[in-house]
Order: C-alpha cells, then structure tokens, then sequence
C-alpha cells in the first residue's frame, strides 16, 4: 500500500473512531489520524504559517480534537518536524499540500507503532474497496498477511463492523464486505453492472441521472430524488455509488450530490480528497449561488462561479459581501480560505490551500455547467455553519434498518461482485 493511500485510511478510521465512545485497540491509528487532521487544518499550502493559542484550540475543536489530547498531537507533530512552536504556545508550520499531509500522516503512524492489528486494518478497508468481497476470503487474506491468530483475526472484524471501519450485507447466505470507496475506482464499469440489475424503467432514471451529474458536476438531493425517486436513491446512496455532500446550519440543511469518480481525472480519487475539503469548497460554493440572495453578494451564475474559483487561485482576493462572512466557516477553520474584514458585516475571502481550490475548479469543469434553477425557492440564505461528508452521510442511511431496502442493496452487491 502506497503511503498516500495508508494515510488516507488512517484519516478515514479515525473519522470513524471519532463516532464511537471507545476503541482503545486502535489508538495509534487514532493519534496518527488526528495529528494529519490538525496539521491539515493548520497548515495552508503554499506559505508558511503562524497561528496563535487560542487559534490552534479553536482549529482544533472544529477537527473533533478533545482539550486534553491536544497537547499530545502537538508534541507528536514537533517531535516528526512538521512544526514548531514558541513558549506561548503559538505554533508555526510550513506550507503543506493534502497528498504531503496524507504521506506524514502515515510516517506518524509507522513511526508509532509495530502492531499488526492495527495495520492489519487498514489493509481490511484497502483490500476490500475495489468490489465486494466474501467473509471467508477476506479473513484468510488478513490472518495470513499479517500473522494474526484465529482468535485475534475475529475481534479485527468484529470491532472493524462495530465501529464502522467496513461495512457488509448478507447476500445468498454470505457475509459480503464493502466500504464506501467501491464507486471511486472503476466507475464506469461498475455502474454498468448495476445499471443491468435493475428495471428498464429505473435504469433508464440513474442514466438521465448519470449524465445530469456529468454535465452539471453537482447537484442538489431534490433534483436528484426528482429524478430517481427517495427509495431507489437511498438504495444506491448505501453502496457508495454517489456522495452525498450537505452544508447546513440551525436552521436548515442542504445536500449536494457529487459523483465518486469525478476526482479521479486528477490521482486516486480516495486520496484527492481524504480529507473531504474540495467536496465542501464545492458544496459551499454551490450554496452561495444557489440559496444566497443578491443583496449578500450572491454568485451569478457558472461563469462567476469559475471565475472566482480562478481569481482565488491567482492569489488575489474575493469580495467584500456579506456572504463571504457567513456562508464559509466551515472553510476558515479548515484553512482553505481565510477572511478579511472590510466595513460593516462585510468580508473578503482569499485562498489559502490551493491545491483544494485547484481540485474543486476541475472537478466543477469536467462538465458542462449549464445554467439550471435546480433548488427551491422558499429556503433562507442563512449561514452555513456545517459540512457533512459523504462518508457519514451514507454510513445514517446505513444505519437505518430497513428491510426491503437492505435487500435491495444485497442484489447490487451481488451485481458489482460477478
């Protein structure tokens, strides 16, 4: 496994560890994990950064970083060399890009740690995100790869489904694992196979939507449930087949549909955007556009939205408008971008990760974005304060039990596997 792709699952299980109370077996995976997303979060991409104490707390508080592991990560990044910090507690690092974060998460790890248990689940999630895969077949390739015993191979997969770390379905009395990566590699193939599982009437539905999400690069969940109806999306939201994007805050939630194998023009799609950052530029930006109204400086339109996707990469600064001072928090604690006051409740925004702003500009440029009203007109432009990966998103339907729909998903499974 290429260190880019160990660090991307190491960023994933911890997202993953971040949702249960306890998994002490998997602490090093969690340190490892926790120390890319704050260093990720620090850093911007193409200049050195000093950030104060009470910054880094707040930076770190918007990772899921609990107080008292902070001290932990920060001594563990200073200890790797990847930043510095001053009696005051301010820390200091260099420019990072994404993949660089991704390759020093997993040297954190490796550095950390001899246990095979916990590589050995990064392998499980790996090994089984190509196509789904028979319990029987993925527990003798791990017992062998990495020497586990019978009994300590079986607590691997009992705490992995626990926690979340891999998911599965019961399809013709097998246990079949898969994870949400199965769209991100081999897509168009894949969709085919699934394409061929399903009624005339529903197939003919994902392909309008297929070549809606193609064109356009994203959507909203209203125009896709328009298309293809709740039930048969939710379906095709469990297997992973798109990525469910949603910014929201107290009062409302939003959710863009983006397809796995748009970044994959661009390098591994899972390790593009390990970090879920380009997706919620995106997502952001579809917001301000869409819902945002002209009076809070709303972007007009596909070509403004290009436009100033490109200005930023420029290095030159957008605004002011209201908008930019509420409808992009979720991005300032990141550090992708960074705002600027101007006058009154007005802001501008610069970009600060470019290699982001980059990743979101392709992907939004693979298609033809045509001018489309595809959201209601009844929601407020109130700030949005949240993003929701796609990950978790799919993992609620997940965890919805609903029986019929389930078995559904068992059908595509076996369709994706032959």
């Amino acid at each position: 496994m290429e260190e880019r792709t160990k660090g991307a699952w190491i960023i994933h299980h911890t997202k993953k560890i971040q949702e249960v109370t306890r998994a002490s077996d998997f602490e090093d995976v969690e340190l490892a994990g926790k120390c890319g997303q704050l260093l990720s979060s620090l850093a911007a991409s193409n200049e050195e950064s000093i950030l104060d104490k009470k910054k880094v707390a707040a930076i770190a508080k918007a990772s899921n970083i609990k107080k008292v592991e902070l001290n932990a990560i920060v001594d563990t990044l200073k200890d790797a060399q990847l930043i510095d910090t001053s009696k005051g507690g301010n820390i200091n690092v260099l420019g990072i890009t994404t993949s660089n974060v991704l390759t020093h998460t997993a040297k954190i790890f490796e550095d950390s740690t001899d246990d095979s248990f916990q590589k050995a689940s990064l392998e499980l999630t790996n090994y089984s995100s190509d196509q789904p895969i028979q319990n029987d077949l993925l527990e003798e390739y791990i017992s062998d790869s990495y020497k586990l015993d019978k009994k300590t191979n079986a607590s691997l997969f009992k705490q992995a489904e626990e926690i979340g770390l891999i998911d599965y379905e019961e399809v013709d009395s097998e246990k079949i694992y898969f994870n949400g990566n199965l769209f991100k590699r081999d897509s168009i193939e894949k969709t085919a196979k699934v394409l061929t599982s399903l009624s005339s009437e529903d197939s003919r539905k994902v392909q309008e939507l297929d070549i809606t999400l193609t064109r356009e690069g994203c959507i909203t969940q209203e125009t896709a449930i328009a298309l293809l109806g709740s039930k048969l999306l939710l379906k095709l939201q469990a297997i992973g087949m798109y990525d469910f994007n949603e910014v929201s805050n107290e009062a409302h939630a939003k959710v863009f549909l983006t397809k796995p194998s748009s970044f994959s023009k661009f390098g591994n799609p899972f390790e593009e955007d390990a970090l879920d950052m380009a997706k919620a530029f995106i997502a952001s930006l579809m917001y301000g556009m869409k819902i945002s109204n002209n009076s809070r400086g709303r972007i007009q339109g596909y070509d403004m939205l290009r436009n100033t996707l490109r200005k930023l990469l420029r290095g030159e600064r957008v605004g002011p408008c209201t908008a930019i001072g509420q409808d992009y928090y979720v991005l300032e604690l990141n550090r992708v971008v960074k705002l600027e006051h101007s006058d009154y409740s007005r802001y501008y925004m610069r970009l600060l990760k470019y290699d982001i702003g980059q990743l979101a500009l392709d992907v939004l440029e693979t298609g033809d974005l045509a001018e489309r009203s595809t959201l209601d007109t009844n929601v407020s432009s109130s700030s949005v304060s949240h993003f929701t990966g796609p990950e978790k998103n799919r993992t609620k339907v997940r965890m919805k039990k609903d029986t019929s729909a389930n078995l559904n998903v068992s059908e595509l499974l076996r369709t994706v596997r032959t």
